[in-house]
């Protein structure tokens, strides 16, 4: 997941919290509230009544044997009133009860018995009303109960709508959020994705010399470009380094290593060393000689790529460069076959020298690598308007896992490591195959060979009937 996406998330589900916990504790409050002026109204109420019932007890006894008032008196549209004896029988209530009756329980009148006022939550006909029932006295006697009720449907609707705006007003909250929290996060997170593209062109193109703009901050994300660019300089300088001293290291040993060859070489022509085993050990060491003379040309050219060098481009006809490669393998092949599949004659624009290198390099590392018996092939084909060159082995072949590092400098698979390479062939090769603009690719199967793919922008060109090699035309496919 992008981190602007966790962040994103993140901040999401903190806001989210936030206002799930401020909504809940609203909602919380304002049901309390309500709740709380509810009963207070019900207790209102019913002290309303208590008093006039205790005032009434001080009349003439024939007018207290009219005390209990008619509860339509007290009652309302939001009230309901009951009155019950001391034997819990309903003496009375209100007329906007109609037939119904309020819930008269025996523990209820118990504890208003004992000077209580008992409030609780019931239903009434589907509806729930919050009762509450006072004991009622009048000059130390005790006359009965009196009941008053009131419905929370006006309290449910009033919740109901609170949950409904809190959930729509944190809906919209929690969508801003999200878009706020992803601008931010794209905007917080863009320099850390200029240094991400800017190490990834380095990556792909190998140059050093890219830099990050000045940062303009100097927060957490300037230092991060700072180091940075810090970073690249030093990389720049110690690469810039290396790649002076392997020229220089590379320049300087090509004379003695050319003398001591020659000198060697002389030594084995003239007859010099008599005794076998010194012509043995002469042998060997003018196969090191060369051994070294080929890793120390082929860091040269290394430097000279490092250093940006450009081949030059010419046309040349491809075809006969694997000719010669071809002729040229042929005494080193010994009991491996080298052979040319049909081929056709193209051209391509790029450096003859270069491209002769690129493919001894491969048709060597596949005689290198081939045992006794094996084969080597070259071919050549066109492919819509690209020339793909191909070099195929019957050896040892590449494990998977070595053939994304193939192309590293000094990298030897493990199937390898016994040869003798150096490691640096194919890195040249890689070198060679971008500047022409092409590409290479390798298949291979552990225990059944290799095949190194060359793709390079060319032409085919077909010889003209009865004329020499060099009378040709061109066809340029037009697919």
């Amino acid at each position: 997941m992008p981190l602007r996406l966790r962040l994103t998330v993140l901040n999401a589900l903190v806001i989210a919290s936030a206002i799930c916990l401020l909504g809940a504790f609203t909602y919380l409050i304002e049901a309390r509230s309500l709740a709380e002026e509810l009963d207070e109204s019900l207790r209102s109420q019913g002290r309303i009544l208590v008093n006039i019932y205790q005032v009434r007890a001080g009349l003439s006894p024939r007018t207290r044997e009219r005390i209990l008032p008619q509860p339509n008196v007290f009652a309302g549209p939001s009230f309901h009133v009951q009155v019950i004896d001391p034997d819990g029988e309903i003496m009375d209530r209100s007329a906007e009860l109609g037939a119904r009756r309020l819930p008269v329980k025996e523990q209820t009148l118990l504890r208003a018995g004992d000077n209580e006022q008992v409030f609780e939550t019931v239903r009434l006909e589907g509806q729930n009303v919050r009762l509450l029932t006072v004991p009622l006295v009048a000059e130390e006697e005790f006359l009965g109960y009196i009941q008053v009720a009131r419905s929370l449907e006006t309290i449910e609707d009033a919740l109901e709508f609170l949950a409904r705006s809190l959930l729509g007003v944190g809906a919209v909250l929690l969508v801003l959020t999200l878009a706020v929290s992803w601008a931010l996060a794209v905007v917080s997170l863009s320099p850390i994705g200029r240094i991400t593209q800017a190490a990834r062109e380095v990556t792909r193109s190998g140059r050093l010399d890219r830099r990050l703009p000045p940062p303009r901050s100097r927060d957490e994300i300037g230092r991060l470009a700072e180091t940075f660019n810090r970073m690249m300089d030093r990389l720049e300088g110690a690469f810039a380094a290396q790649r002076r001293f392997i020229a220089d290291a590379s320049h300087e040993l090509r004379t003695p290593l050319t003398t001591v060859r020659g000198n060697l070489e002389l030594l084995r022509r003239q007859d010099a060393v008599s005794d076998p085993a010194m012509r043995e050990a002469l042998t060997d060491v003018i196969d090191e000689a060369q051994r070294m003379s080929r890793l120390v040309e082929r860091l040269l050219a290394l430097a000279r790529a490092d250093a940006g060098q450009q081949l030059s481009r010419t046309a040349v006809r491809i075809d006969e460069i694997v000719r010669t490669v071809h002729r040229e393998v042929q005494p080193l092949a010994q009991q491996v076959a080298v052979r040319i599949d049909r081929i056709a004659a193209i051209q391509v624009m790029g450096d003859p020298d270069a491209l002769k290198q690129l493919l001894l390099i491969l048709v060597e590392n596949g005689i290198k690598y081939t045992p006794a018996a094996g084969e080597v092939t070259i071919g050549l084909a066109l492919e819509s308007r690209d020339v793909v060159l191909s070099v195929t082995d019957t050896g040892c072949g590449i494990s998977p896992e070595d053939i994304p590092r193939l192309f590293e400098r000094f990298f030897r698979a493990a199937t390898a490591r016994s040869s003798g390479g150096t490691g640096l062939g194919l890195a040249i090769a890689q070198w060679i195959v971008e500047e022409h603009g092409g590409a290479i690719h390798v298949t291979s199967q552990l225990g059944a060979g290799s095949t190194f793919a060359v793709r390079l922008p060319g032409r085919l060109v077909v010889a003209a009937p009865a004329a020499s090699e060099r009378a040709v035309r061109e066809i340029v496919p037009t697919s």
